[in-house]
């Protein structure tokens, strides 16, 4: 079996239709909601990276469901800033420009993103 670190790659992820997908050998186990667009993602890299989505896995992880569901609302520059953020949870090397800094910091304040996690 092919190995691969988890989000190394620029092209770890694939944007089909209104969902965006993790193209790692391992399935998703977790799905964000954030606006209209959906996020198959693994929990791992989410919860050692963000208090409160590890709070979030740890609630939906006791309702016993194997997959979890998040509904994220109210994410700082929407889609487009939460897809940076994923990247970053991933490991994706990510360009800070003054178009996104704002959004990103203020996601990461949002999400708990502190340098206890990581």
């Amino acid at each position: 079996m092919a190995s691969m670190k988890i989000g190394s790659k620029t092209d770890a992820f694939k944007r089909q239709g209104q969902a965006w997908f993790c193209t790692t050998e391992l399935p998703s186990d977790i799905v964000v909601e954030v606006g209209e667009m959906y996020f198959h993602l693994h929990k791992f890299p989410l919860l050692s990276r963000s208090g409160v989505m590890e709070r979030l896995i740890a609630e939906a992880s006791e309702e016993g469901e194997q997959k979890c569901s998040i509904c994220l609302p109210d994410i700082p520059g929407g889609v487009k800033t939460f897809e940076l953020v994923v990247k970053f949870c991933y490991g994706v090397k990510l360009e800070l420009t003054s178009s996104n800094v704002v959004y990103l910091r203020c996601a990461a304040e949002r999400l708990e993103m502190t340098e206890e996690y990581g």
